[in-house]
C-alpha cells in the first residue's frame, strides 16, 4: 500500500467518526455525550483528543521539588534555546534557498537539506511505523512535560493534559492559562515558553549518548565493529542453499572490502556493483591442473566463452600478464570456481598486484554479473554469482552480533533505532519551535524575548510581529515545498 492510499484510508476513518459524531451531538444522545464527559474524548476533522486532569496533583508535585535547582536549570534552558535560535532561524531560511535552487547534478544527486520533513512511506520505511509513534509521543510528552513543570514552578495555572492522534501520529499537549503566562515578567515567561524546547534539546543529546556507549554497554554479551550479523535471508534469495548464507553469520568482508558495521556492508555491496569482479593470485599448477578449457568462442554480447557444456561450477577466467614479460599461462583458461577462490591468498585488479609466484586470473563476465565473495570469519566463504544488488535486497543484517546463541539478536537494533529516531526527531522538534512562528512556542519565545530586549516601547509589539510573521512565512514555504518535492 503507497502513502496516498494509506493517507485515503485515514482520512475517510477520520470523517466517518467525525460524521457519526455530529450525528450524536445532533440527535442529543445522552449515553455519548455521558461518555465524552466521563473519559476526556472529543473528536474533531482529522483530529480525536484525550484530555484529563488525573495528572495535575502529578505536576503540581514535580513543580514544587528542589525549588532553586529547578529554576537554575530553567533559566539555563531558557537561555540556551535563546542561543540556539539564530542556528535554528538560519536553518530554516537556508532549507528554503536550497529547495528554490535544488538541481539534479550530473551524477544523479540532490543538494542535501539539512532540514527536512520525515515522511513515512517517502524517506522513511513504512516497515519503522511503532518507531515514529512511539518516538512522536515520546518526543511530544518530554515537550510538555517541561513547558507543565515550569509553569506550575512560575505560578501559571495549568488545566491539564492531553493527547491528540493527527491523522495516524499522537501528539502531546498540556493546557495553560494564557493570561496568567502574558502576565509574567519576560525572564519568567521565557522559563515557561523555552521549557519545551529545553527538554527536547536534553532529550536528544540523551538519546546520542546512550547510542555512543550502546556498544560499550552491550559488550559482554554483543559485539559490534568486525563484521555485520545476518538477521535474515529472504526466501528464494540468491545467496541462500547449503554453502550460502544463512541466519546467524558473520559477515567481515566482500570481495576486498572490509565490514566492519552495516554501513561498510551497504558500500562494500555498492562497490561490487560499480566495480568489475576482482581476480584471483593462483599458482601455475593449479591452474594447468584444474583447466578444463576448450576453444576459446565469441559471444553475441562480445563476451568471451572457453568452457564447455559440461563444466557447471566452472568459469573462464582471463590471465592478466605482468607488465615486465611474457605470460606464463594460456590466456584464457576454465577453472572450478570454489577451488581457485579458496586456494587463492589474495585478490588482485592488475597482474603485478600478486606476489612473484603467483599469477591473477580474473573471471570473464558480462556488464551485469559479478563473482562476489562474501568473507564469514572462521567459515568457508560464500560465493555468488550475479547481481549484488539483488543479492543486497534479500538480506537484513545488524550491527550487534550476539556472543551466545541465546540472546535474541534483534534487541540491541530496535534500542539503537530508537535513539537514532529519538535524536532526530527531539532535535528537529526544537529546532523547529524555536522558529518565531504564529502557531509554534518561537511566537511566545519571540514576544518575550522583544519585551526583554526593547521594554515596554511602542515598537516592542510591531517588532515582535514582524518577526513572528516572517519566520511563519519561511517555515510555511519550507515545508511545503520539501513535502511537495519529497511527494512528487
Amino acid at each position: 500500500m503507497d502513502l496516498i492510499s494509506l493517507l485515503a484510508i485515514v482520512c475517510l476513518l477520520h470523517s466517518a467518526l467525525f460524521f457519526m459524531d455530529l450525528l450524536f451531538k445532533t440527535c442529543s444522545h445522552h449515553p455519548y455525550t455521558y461518555f465524552l464527559q466521563n473519559t476526556g474524548l472529543s473528536v474533531q476533522p482529522l483530529r480525536i483528543t484525550w484530555f484529563s486532569t488525573a495528572c495535575n496533583r502529578f505536576l503540581q508535585k514535580c513543580g514544587s521539588w528542589r525549588p532553586r535547582l529547578l529554576h537554575c536549570w530553567f533559566t539555563v534552558g531558557s537561555w540556551c534555546s535563546l542561543g540556539l535560535a539564530p542556528a535554528a532561524v538560519y536553518l530554516v531560511v537556508k532549507a528554503t534557498f536550497d529547495i528554490w535552487h535544488r538541481n539534479v547534478d550530473p551524477g544523479g544527486r540532490h543538494s542535501s537539506v539539512v532540514l527536512e520533513p520525515m515522511i513515512p512511506g517517502v524517506n522513511l520505511p513504512m516497515s519503522d511505523f511503532s518507531y515514529y509513534s512511539l518516538t512522536l509521543i515520546t518526543c511530544s510528552a518530554v515537550h510538555e512535560l517541561g513547558h507543565a513543570i515550569a509553569a506550575v514552578r512560575e505560578d501559571v495555572h495549568v488545566a491539564g493534559l492531553g493527547v491528540a492522534l493527527v491523522l495516524v501520529f499522537p501528539v502531546a499537549y498540556v493546557q495553560l492559562s494564557g493570561e496568567q503566562l502574558r502576565a509574567l515578567p519576560p525572564r519568567r515567561q521565557l522559563r515557561v515558553t523555552c521549557a519545551g524546547v529545553w527538554h527536547n534539546v536534553v532529550l536528544a543529546l540523551v538519546a546520542a549518548l546512550a547510542l555512543l556507549l550502546l556498544p560499550l554497554l552491550l559488550y559482554p554479551l554483543y559485539d559490534t565493529g568486525s563484521g555485520v550479523y545476518v538477521r535474515h535471508v529472504q526466501q528464494g534469495s540468491p545467496v541462500e542453499g547449503s554453502t550460502g548464507l544463512r541466519e546467524g553469520d558473520r559477515v567481515v568482508a566482500v570481495n576486498q572490502c572490509e565490514v566492519g558495521d552495516t554501513e561498510d556492508w551497504y558500500y562494500c555491496m555498492l562497490g561490487a556493483v560499480r566495480d568489475p569482479s576482482p581476480g584471483y593470485c593462483v599458482s601455475s599448477e593449479l591452474a594447468r591442473k584444474h583447466d578444463e578449457s576448450v576453444p576459446v568462442k565469441q559471444l553475441a554480447g562480445g563476451g568471451i566463452e572457453c568452457c564447455g557444456p559440461g563444466s557447471e561450477h566452472h568459469l573462464c577466467f582471463e590471465y592478466l600478464e605482468r607488465d615486465e614479460g611474457a605470460p606464463q599461462l594460456p590466456q584464457h583458461s576454465c577453472l572450478p570456481v570454489r577451488t581457485v577462490v579458496e586456494n587463492a591468498p589474495r585478490l588482485c585488479v592488475l597482474g603485478a598486484d600478486c606476489p612473484p609466484d603467483l599469477h591473477c586470473l580474473r573471471p570473464l563476465l558480462d556488464n551485469v554479473t559479478r563473482l562476489v565473495r562474501l568473507e564469514r570469519g572462521t567459515s568457508p566463504p560464500v560465493l555468488y554469482l550475479g547481481s549484488p544488488a539483488s543479492a543486497y535486497r534479500s538480506v537484513r543484517v545488524g550491527d550487534y552480533v550476539p556472543l551466545h546463541r541465546a540472546l535474541p539478536p534483534g534487541v540491541p537494533e530496535a534500542v539503537a533505532r530508537l535513539c537514532k529516531y529519538l535524536v532526530v526527531f527531539s532535535a528537529g522538534l526544537a529546532a523547529v519551535n524555536l522558529v518565531p512562528c504564529f502557531w509554534l512556542d518561537g511566537r511566545h519565545i519571540a514576544w518575550a524575548a522583544c519585551e526583554l530586549l526593547l521594554g515596554q516601547s511602542s515598537e516592542r509589539q510591531a517588532v515582535a510581529a514582524a518577526i513572528t510573521t516572517l519566520g511563519t512565512c519561511f517555515l510555511s514555504l519550507c515545508f511545503l515545498s520539501m513535502a511537495a518535492v519529497e511527494l512528487l
